[in-house]
């Protein structure tokens, strides 16, 4: 599935809703969608529901977004992982990490998006 990542803000928070493969092709663009929106000023919602399959390189964007957020005094959680998230989260060791919620609704404003 193709990847897509869209944002949207609220006064407290971004949610960040991410689909299809995060892999090494995507990792980048995940990256710099992730930085594009959300510059550590307040919390993140990274909704990974619709996230199909999940690498490495994938994991490496959610763990770098997680010590942005500690290093800022911000909460990281992530929404409703799909199942392949939840199998890299385990099989790494590091789901313990994360804090995980529900399905979230739309948040406010789409603040941008990518393909």
């Amino acid at each position: 599935m193709e990847f897509s990542c869209t944002a949207t803000r609220s006064a407290d928070r971004v949610v960040l809703t991410v689909a299809g493969d995060v892999d090494l092709a995507a990792h980048g663009v995940f990256q710099t969608d992730l930085d594009q929106a959300w510059d550590a000023d307040c919390d993140l919602v990274i909704d990974c529901s619709r996230i199909t399959f999940l690498d490495s390189m994938g994991l490496r964007v959610l763990v770098h977004a997680m010590q942005r957020a500690s290093t800022h005094g911000r909460d990281i959680a992530l929404a409703a992982p799909s199942e392949p998230v939840q199998r890299v989260l385990d099989l790494a060791g590091i789901r313990t990490l994360f804090t995980e919620i529900g399905p979230v609704a739309d948040a406010g404003t789409e603040t941008g998006s990518a393909s």
